[in-house]
């Protein structure tokens, strides 16, 4: 129970860092476009996109799942 409590804590507070930071992270490869960036946290990927003064988190996965463009919600 205490890790999974410090990866949620460690999850929001990289979350949190997105305010001061938006384009922190990389670029998610699968996807190549400067609005959509990836930051790690442990053996997860969170993916966040980046609009004028809005951060939208899309999605939170494993490392290891595969990712296709598709899998990933994006607003226009």
């Amino acid at each position: 129970m205490f890790y999974a409590r410090h990866i949620v804590n460690s999850l929001i507070d990289r979350s949190v860092l997105l305010e001061e930071f938006p384009a922190s992270g990389r670029v998610v490869p699968e996807l190549g476009d400067e609005t959509v960036r990836e930051r790690l946290v442990y053996s997860y990927r969170l993916i966040c996109q980046i609009r004028d003064n809005d951060i939208q988190v899309l999605a939170l996965i494993h490392q290891r799942q595969h990712l296709d463009a598709d899998d990933i919600p994006r607003s226009q």
